[in-house]
C-alpha cells in the first residue's frame, strides 16, 4: 500500500547504530550522511549509545515533529525504532539503511542490501513526499517488525549473542549446533490462533510478519507484512537428526509438507507454555523466560520510506 504524494518535507532524523554490523555502522556514518545531503536531504545525525537508546531516540524525534526518521543498522536496531514510532501512534515514516549481520527486515521488505542503493531508495522517497504503509504486530507489552518467536529460535538466538564476532549467519548456525548439542527441550502449551484452541508439545513457536530468520532460514514461506494477517510456525518435538535433515529445507523455504510443523495464518495469537522458555523479536531476546504470549497483527500500522 503506497500513499499519495505530500508535499515534500527532506528534513530527516538519521540515527546510526556505530556498533551495527561489527562496527560498519560508525565506519560508513559520514558516508552515509554525505549521500543523503547530496541527495537533498536536511540530515541531523546521531550515533545510539547503548542499547534501547535507539527507541528512546526515534520516540524523541517522533515528539519533535519529525517526519522522517532513518536508521542505520541490522534487525535490532529495527525493533527499537519500530517500537520507538509505534509507542508515539506510528506518525512518522521509518528509513532503513541495512547494516545488520542478518537483515531479515530489509529482505522482507524488499530493500537493497547495499548501503549506497538503500541510500538512493531512501532518498527517492523522501524526495518524492511517499511511503509505503506494513503490518506490525505487539506482544505482550512491546511492539515487533518482522517476528516473535518462543522456545527453539530464541534458545538459538540467546546464544548467538555471545558470538558477535563471527558473521550474522556463521554465527546463527553455529549457535544452533550448540543449542542442538546441548538438547532441545519441548514443552506441553496450550495455542489460540483466532478462536481456534489446540494444546501439544512444542519445541519452538513463532509468529512472523516476514519470512526470514537468523539471516538465512525461510521458516514463513507465505508470511508477508503487508496482508493483515500473521504466520504462524509452530514445530514440535525435534531430534537432532530431524533438525539436520530439515535445515536445508527451511533454509530454502520448502519445509510446509514437514510433519512436525504446522502453519497458520491468523490475526491475533496466543500460547500458554507450562514452562518457561526463552522468547526474541526481530532477532533480539525479550524476555530470558516466559510462558505466556499475547500477540496481534497491526494492519497498516508503520509506514516505511521503501
Amino acid at each position: 500500500m503506497t500513499t499519495q504524494p505530500s508535499e515534500p518535507d527532506r528534513s530527516t532524523r538519521l540515527i546510526i547504530n556505530p556498533r551495527a554490523g561489527r562496527g560498519r555502522g560508525r565506519r560508513y556514518a559520514r558516508r552515509i550522511r554525505r549521500y543523503l545531503e547530496r541527495s537533498g536531504c536536511t540530515v541531523h545525525p546521531s550515533f545510539s549509545r547503548a542499547p534501547g537508546d535507539v527507541e528512546a531516540q526515534t520516540r524523541e524525534a517522533c515528539r519533535e515533529g519529525y517526519r522522517h526518521v532513518v536508521i542505520v543498522g541490522g534487525d535490532g536496531t529495527v525493533h527499537e525504532a519500530a517500537n520507538g514510532v509505534l509507542s508515539c501512534a506510528g506518525q512518522a515514516a521509518l528509513g532503513l539503511i541495512p547494516l545488520g549481520t542478518g537483515n531479515d527486515f530489509a529482505k522482507a521488505v524488499g530493500l537493497p542490501l547495499d548501503w549506497r542503493k538503500a541510500c538512493a531508495a531512501v532518498a527517492d522517497r523522501i524526495a518524492s513526499g511517499q511511503s509505503r504503509r506494513i503490518d506490525a504486530g505487539r506482544c505482550n507489552d512491546f511492539f515487533f517488525a518482522n517476528g516473535v518467536g518462543i522456545g527453539l529460535d530464541a534458545a538459538v538466538t540467546l546464544t548467538s549473542e555471545k558470538m558477535k564476532w563471527l558473521p550474522g549467519s556463521v554465527a546463527y548456525v553455529l549457535a544452533l549446533i550448540t543449542v542442538m548439542v546441548r538438547g532441545i527441550p519441548a514443552a506441553r502449551a496450550r495455542i489460540e490462533c483466532d478462536d481456534e484452541v489446540r494444546h501439544a508439545a512444542i519445541s519452538m513457536a513463532v509468529a512472523c510478519n516476514g519470512s526470514w530468520l537468523g539471516g538465512v532460514f525461510c521458516i514463513a514461506p507465505r508470511a508477508r507484512n503487508d496482508d493483515g494477517v500473521l504466520q504462524i510456525v509452530v514445530a514440535g518435538p525435534l531430534t537432532r537428526r530431524r533438525i539436520l535433515r530439515l535445515a536445508p529445507s527451511v533454509i530454502r523455504g520448502t519445509h510446509e509438507g514437514a510433519p512436525e510443523a504446522t502453519f497458520t495464518d491468523c490475526r491475533s495469537f496466543r500460547i500458554r507454555l507450562e514452562r518457561p522458555r526463552p522468547v526474541e523479536s526481530d532477532g533480539e531476546i525479550r524476555y530470558q523466560a516466559a510462558t505466556d504470549l499475547d500477540i496481534e497483527i497491526l494492519p497498516n500500522a508503520l509506514r516505511l520510506l521503501v
